[in-house]
């Protein structure tokens, strides 16, 4: 970051000392003093300050620079000057010539200030346990915890929950010919801080790390462009690349200090190693080319064309299959698993590295023509193509929650792939000179390497635009999607065999992914804008509906107990109403008010999970066996509700008083609508709730022409009610460890401020 602010002003400087002659020089300073009062229920809520700090005292707010000659102009602005969130932008140039610009950001994610984990950050990706953990006197031989756990927990440290992002981009642009632009430049976006992390060594020892983040992106470009009077051409070129300084990710396990193989259970608590592993973000580089171009041809035409092409790499040290250093062939019960080797040991490992590369073809060709004076139409064809050719390695099993050998000889990573094109027509017409319209169809293609190998999407669009007078403006348009899949290949659906040899699926066969499976989409939209003298009206409405259907395809033969049913999102629907409305009231008063409201609702399907004998087989191995008596549907509701109203006064030229009130209310429930007869331990999910209010007062008072001082007050309160975040213990049951963070405490405040506006 550093050498991209060394270049940046360094081209600032030379670019400053531009011989001008009479030069017009503007500034502009905000100050502002500032005291805030907030008052949370428990402890401090990170919401206000989620995205920035909020600071009492002295506040360098903005300052703003304006320089124009008649060879040469900069514009330059910085906000919330020596805070967490400040913010540089320039930018400059001589007129028809050279221009530059750049910036500088910063902003912080803050999750939490009340996260508290025995864990501590000790380097290299190894978040270890100190005190009574290592010593033994909290994890004991017999894998479980004593009665000083809950005391150890309650007196572990606070640690950071969050990180912050710093970006930097230069870009510069100049004209070697009258026709021909060269443009250059480039960003370097850093993330460091922490967040919070699931880790697990089973179903019941579950683990909430507050992992670290380092993590670096780059990215550099150029680009050319030819443009004569009939004929475009462009070249673009990027390189991106990603470093991560933490790629993987290794804890203790608090329940064990030496490694065991454990053997009872594929699914038990995960006692068996004393340290946790997982992958982190890879490092990886993308590199990205586009040509792009355009002729004019009679007939008031266009041919226009576009093609990329890009290759993204990744080569990353691979991990071993386990650390527990007792999934070995030298353990009689882990060789009779049949584990061949030493699991643990780097060397066992398929490779060395992972070598990643996907190679990405895109293309575009499109004609536009207006053959007559009120009619409009293209006609485009859309390529993508996306081939993995990472390197493939064979694997003879993997570790069950670093504790079991599963054994399965030639099982083979997977490499996806994608296929689409995709033709579409579009025409536009004009009927007359208050009513216009367009239709468009398209037709789209798809081959992946999924459970569903191969899709069709048929689009249809129609659109009507009314002008009945130059104050009134309205718009309706409707949009019609079908996607058809062929048969399923269930042999992407993970399986097991229970102790009678019969393969049963352990997830529903069914179960479609809403961006893979058959689905009839509608959609009408309805905008209108009334302009009444020196009123303004704007309505808008959107309504969106997609319904899944079963598709094609038998499961699992056919066996009486499994049906073809249609599992996961069945409905899905999303509907939103806006108004925005300003009216002048009395002489300098004037209202404006909007008001927003969102809702959606999904319908979604499963079915529980029960013993292979209860299907039929003969083990007792865990399946989903789609038996109705055990089937279950939710429907998830979510509405949220935006408004706001705002007073301006203008009493006089040199005063303005603005008084506002702004609501945010949000609502979730889920509710069960249908259980088979033997469903078991369920219930509806609790109503969440979430309601953000402010109150502001801004007073301006224009002294002369060069300052302007303001007094503001501003009342803020939040309240929530959501099962999500609750109040949850840094020890959940007997095995567990939680970091303990709520972030989303309720809390009222109250901030009064006198700022002074400088012009000069």
């Amino acid at each position: 970051m550093n050498s991209i602010l060394r270049v940046a002003m360094a081209l600032a400087t030379v670019l400053w000392q531009t011989p001008a002659m009479a030069a017009d020089v503007r500034q502009e300073v905000d100050v502002r003093v500032q005291q805030r009062f907030q008052k949370t229920q428990g402890a401090r809520s990170p919401i206000p300050e989620e995205y920035g700090e909020k600071p009492n005292g002295l506040i360098l707010e903005r300052y703003k620079l304006d320089f124009e000659s008649e060879s040469y102009v900069m514009d330059a602005e910085a906000t919330n000057i020596g805070k967490n969130n400040q913010s540089l932008r320039a930018e400059g140039g001589q007129p028809g010539k050279l221009s530059w610009k750049g910036g500088w950001d910063e902003m912080l994610h803050l999750f939490s200030y009340e996260a508290r984990s025995p864990f501590s950050y000790q380097g290299g990706g190894y978040m270890g346990l100190n005190g009574g953990w290592r010593n033994g006197a909290l994890t004991t031989a017999n894998n479980g915890f004593n009665a000083g756990v809950s005391t150890a927990l309650a007196n572990a440290p606070y640690v950071p929950l969050g990180f912050k992002v710093e970006t930097g981009n230069l870009d510069l642009r100049f004209h070697p010919a009258q026709d021909f632009t060269v443009e250059l430049g480039g960003w370097q976006q850093a993330r460091r801080g922490t967040k919070s992390q699931a880790a697990s060594f089973g179903f019941s020892n579950a683990i909430e790390l507050a992992a670290p983040i380092d993590q670096t992106a780059n990215e550099a470009y150029l680009d050319l462009q030819l443009a004569k009077k009939d004929v475009q051409l462009g070249f673009n070129y990027r390189l991106s690349e990603f470093k991560n300084k933490i790629p993987q990710l290794f804890w203790d396990n608090p329940k064990r200090m030496t490694d065991q193989y454990i053997s009872s259970s594929h699914y038990s608590a995960g006692d068996g190693g004393a340290k946790g592993a997982m992958a982190m973000a890879p490092d990886n580089t993308a590199h990205s080319l586009k040509i792009e171009g355009g002729v004019n041809l009679p007939l008031q035409s266009r041919l226009s064309f576009e093609t990329g092409y890009q290759i993204w790499r990744a080569l990353n040290p691979m991990m071993p299959y386990t650390l527990n250093t007792q999934m070995n062939s030298g353990n009689a019960t882990a060789a009779a698993a049949g584990l061949t080797f030493d699991a643990a040991n780097p060397a066992s490992r398929p490779d060395k590295d992972v070598d990643g590369r996907i190679d990405v073809v895109t293309g575009l060709l499109k004609l536009s023509s207006r053959p007559l004076s009120w009619l409009r139409g293209s006609l485009s064809h859309e390529i993508y193509d996306l081939q993995n050719h990472s390197k493939q390695y064979t694997l003879p099993g993997w570790a069950v929650f670093d504790q079991v050998w599963h054994s399965e000889a030639g099982a083979q990573t997977p490499r996806e792939e994608i296929r689409e094109g995709k033709t579409s027509l579009k025409l536009d017409y004009d009927v007359n000179s208050w009513l216009s319209g367009n239709t468009g169809v398209s037709y789209k293609t798809k081959k992946l390497t999924r459970e569903i190998p191969r899709s069709r999407e048929y689009e249809g669009t129609t659109g009507l635009t009314v002008r009945p007078s130059r104050t009134l403006w309205m718009n309706l348009s409707y949009l019609l999607n079908l996607r058809r899949g062929q048969e399923m290949d269930f042999e992407h659906y993970p399986k097991a065999t229970d102790t009678g040899g019969r393969v049963w699926f352990t997830e529903a066969p069914g179960m479609r992914r809403p961006d893979v499976a058959d689905r009839n989409r509608n959609q009408a939209r309805a905008q209108l804008q009334w302009l009444p003298g020196e009123s303004s009206v704007s309505l808008s409405a959107r309504v969106t509906e997609d319904k899944f259907r079963q598709g094609k395809g038998s499961l699992n033969g056919d066996d009486p107990l499994v049906y073809p049913q249609l599992f996961g999102t069945i409905s899905d629907l999303q509907e939103a109403v806006g108004l925005d409305l300003s009216v002048p009231v009395l002489g300098s008063l004037t209202a404006d008010a909007y008001y927003e409201f969102d809702y959606s609702k999904r319908l979604l399907r499963s079915n529980q999970t029960q013993p292979a004998n209860t299907c039929g087989g003969t083990g007792g191995t865990y399946i989903m066996c789609q038996n109705p008596i055990y089937r279950w549907e939710t429907r998830l509701t979510e509405n949220s509700h935006i408004t706001g109203l705002a007073l301006t006064w203008l009493p006089a030229e040199s005063l303005k008083t603005v008084l506002s009130y702004d609501l945010v209310f949000t609502r979730f429930n889920g509710d069960p609508v249908s259980n088979g007869s033997s469903i078991t331990n369920y219930r509806p999910y609790d109503t969440s709730r979430r309601m953000l209010q402010t109150l502001r007062a801004r007073n301006e008072f224009k002294l002369n022409k060069a300052l302007t001082l303001s007094a503001n007050y501003e009342y803020e309160k939040f309240d929530a009610t959501d099962f999500a975040y609750g109040d949850v213990p840094l020890r959940n049951g007997a095995d567990s460890i939680w970091l303990g963070a709520n972030p989303i405490r309720n809390y009222y405040a109250h901030m009064a401020s006198l700022g002074l506006n400088y012009k000069f």
